[in-house]
């Protein structure tokens, strides 16, 4: 799904478009750029929700939102890791499987927060 800025507009109604420009400008979204313009996709749209919720219903300043995204962008990342690794380890044979979810499972000091 590709969208044009006014096609966005039309689909996040809470959305102006100069916080969509603005934020487009702090790159806090990344569009592709088209002949016409941006070109937003469906990560695109789901981040401008994001935004929306954070900025309107949860009144987050300005200023908190680049950490906010970040910490969100890392978790995304973390996640995408954390799932090549179960893929990889499933690859492995299954004493080595056995071997690592025995490790998971011991604790140490270190563990606890």
């Amino acid at each position: 799904m590709k969208l044009s800025e006014q096609m966005v507009l039309t689909e996040i109604r809470q959305l102006t478009r100069r916080e969509l420009r603005l934020w487009i400008r702090e790159g806090w979204v990344r569009p592709a750029m088209g002949e016409a313009g941006p070109v937003f996709d469906e990560i695109d749209v789901a981040r401008l929700r994001l935004l929306c919720d954070l900025r309107k219903d949860m009144a987050l300043p300005s200023d908190a939102l680049p950490v906010v995204l970040t910490l969100i962008d890392r978790l995304h990342e973390t996640r995408r890791d954390l799932r090549r690794l179960v893929e990889a380890l499933a690859d492995q044979p299954e004493d080595v499987r056995r071997t690592v979810i025995s490790r998971l499972h011991v604790r140490d000091a270190s563990d606890t927060f």
